[in-house]
């Protein structure tokens, strides 16, 4: 599993286009697309006892079916190099698709979907599979506009930020693609030597050496990451787990510019 992309989807149009920004990675890549519907079983109440899961109906499992059988066909009509295996997984969104992705090499998800039963709903879904997935995760927005090819990574000298670095500088080797490092904070003291130094240690990890430029500016990091990211193609921000908060919750920056940009945006945990 280790050689393939997991995305989630529910047949709602944001997890297509996350379906179909995940087929092209895939095809970039050269590795498989794994696709996952997550179908959260019903719940039953029982009186004064604890609540019982039913099985899916044959129509929930039917329309499910229905779902990953267009998302085959839609991938082999854009990137028929493209390996596709599909998985029906009885389970929440967030489990399902974690479960899947346990040794993926990265996982793409929508901000929006169905909701209810198995949506990608920014702030449920999306952000919770980015604060407790292994691997990185890109969040694909329900408009993906023309962009300008870059890629827009904060830096700040941390090993979350190193390993956001070291996740663009690869996505910026294999697409042929500037990289944009932005350095944001109220305090611009020493920053003249912390940005290189991020560079080296990134660099020193990877094979490619891409074009790098270097923005230091004032500011709160989110909004000086989603500003300089508006024409991005993809946007990479790193976040911090601190024991089991990490199972919850994403950074503040992290979280702010998910819920702010019209990018792709993918979120990295250092190792």
């Amino acid at each position: 599993m280790s050689s393939t992309i997991v995305v989630g989807v529910d047949g709602s149009p944001d997890s297509g286009i996350a379906l179909d920004w995940a087929a092209k990675e895939a095809a970039l890549r050269g590795v498989g697309l794994t696709v996952v519907y997550g179908l959260l079983m019903p719940v039953a109440a029982v009186p004064f006892g604890p609540a019982a899961t039913l099985p899916p109906s044959e129509e929930l499992r039917e329309l499910a079916t229905g779902v990953l059988d267009a998302a085959r066909d839609r991938v082999a009509r854009a990137e028929p190099a493209v390996d596709v295996d599909t998985f029906l997984i009885l389970r929440g969104a967030v489990e399902a698709i974690l479960d899947v992705a346990n040794e993926a090499e990265l996982i793409v998800v929508g901000t929006r979907g169905l909701g209810g039963v198995s949506g990608l709903v920014l702030g449920s879904v999306s952000s919770r599979v980015a604060a407790r997935a292994s691997c990185p995760t890109v969040v694909v927005p329900s408009v993906v506009s023309p962009d300008d090819g870059s890629i827009v990574v904060g830096v700040d000298g941390s090993r979350a930020g190193d390993a956001a670095l070291r996740f663009a500088l690869a996505e910026a080797g294999r697409r042929s693609a500037k990289v944009v490092a932005v350095y944001a904070h109220h305090d611009q003291s020493d920053l003249e030597s912390l940005v290189p130094a991020a560079l080296e240690r990134a660099r020193a990890a990877i094979l490619t050496d891409p074009d790098v430029s270097i923005r230091i500016d004032p500011g709160r990091p989110s909004d000086v990451l989603v500003e300089a990211g508006r024409d991005a193609a993809l946007i990479v921000v790193g976040s911090r787990g601190r024991g089991q908060v990490r199972s919850l919750l994403l950074g503040s920056t992290s979280s702010a510019v998910l819920q702010r940009s019209s990018r792709p945006v993918a979120v990295v945990h250092s190792p």
